[in-house]
């Protein structure tokens, strides 16, 4: 049996598929983020509970996957659900589905909600070329550089954050990336949604007068010129091991796959000059 992917809804439950609704309320496993929650949406939506409800998260994630992973082999319909929206997408589930590539066991997805293209597509921004960022740092100095690097990168960026840091990510923003728009999305598809685009500095001002801010928030910020600071890079050394640590730092990537990019671009390289 393959494992189910299946996207679920982030606010409004009409929007799960009649296809996702099938394979949740015939699943003899369901890997959730978080059972408490993924028991709420079985009620809300009169779905039968499966036989066995497993929480694969980052905390259990070893025990879970050893789990899901026999339930599989067994031939057992194995669901990975997260609390809301599309698994893997900032949110657990990518060492299960790597795990079963390795295995080579099948892999079904069923898409559906997903709280970044919801927002791109709502933005009025740029959707070619986006890149889709996640959550930023929580602390001021790593956040300012995260937004520097991200700065460089060409097209729109989408990126998560909490209502509780929704207003200093904003200030954030202004001061580092001041020549942008920047679109608030937030409690998408929900009773409250609010979907706002404004000058950076603007939504900064307008966020720091609200009492509160309520709800999921997802950030669209516009693409514009690059962060001076961003274009000045300290010398890295000629080592390409060295290179490479200061490339994985830029792009976001790990050392080694920064290293493995290095050494084939060096080969393509060489093989011109060779064949020259």
């Amino acid at each position: 049996m393959p494992l189910y992917v299946v996207a679920t809804p982030i606010g409004n439950l009409s929007d799960l598929s009649p296809r996702a609704m099938e394979a949740l309320g015939t699943a003899d496993v369901v890997a959730a983020e978080d059972t408490r929650v993924s028991r709420k949406l079985f009620s809300a939506l009169k779905i039968p509970m499966p036989s066995q409800m497993i929480r694969y998260s980052s905390h259990t994630e070893e025990a879970s996957l050893a789990l899901l992973l026999q339930a599989l082999e067994e031939g057992l319909r194995v669901v990975l659900i997260t609390d809301a929206g599309t698994p893997c997408v900032s949110d657990p589930g990518e060492r299960i589905v790597r795990a079963c590539h390795d295995r080579q066991l099948p892999i079904e997805v069923f898409p559906g909600p997903s709280a970044g293209a919801a927002a791109l597509s709502a933005s009025g921004l740029p959707g070619t070329p986006h890149h889709f960022l996640g959550f930023p740092p929580r602390k001021a100095g790593p956040l300012r550089k995260w937004l520097e690097q991200a700065g460089a990168y060409p097209g729109s960026l989408v990126v998560y954050e909490s209502p509780q840091r929704s207003v200093r990510f904003s200030k954030a923003v202004a001061e580092t990336l001041p020549d942008r728009e920047i679109c608030l999305c937030r409690e998408i598809s929900k009773l409250h949604e609010e979907i706002l685009l404004l000058p950076v500095a603007e939504m900064a001002s307008n966020l720091a007068d609200r009492e509160r801010i309520r709800g999921e928030v997802v950030f669209v910020i516009g693409p514009g010129a690059v962060p001076k600071s961003s274009v000045q890079q300290e010398p890295v050394g000629t080592r390409l091991k060295e290179i490479a640590a200061a490339l994985a730092e830029r792009w976001g990537c790990s050392r080694k796959e920064a290293y493995e990019y290095l050494l084939a671009a060096e080969e393509e390289r060489l093989e011109e000059d060779s064949a020259r």
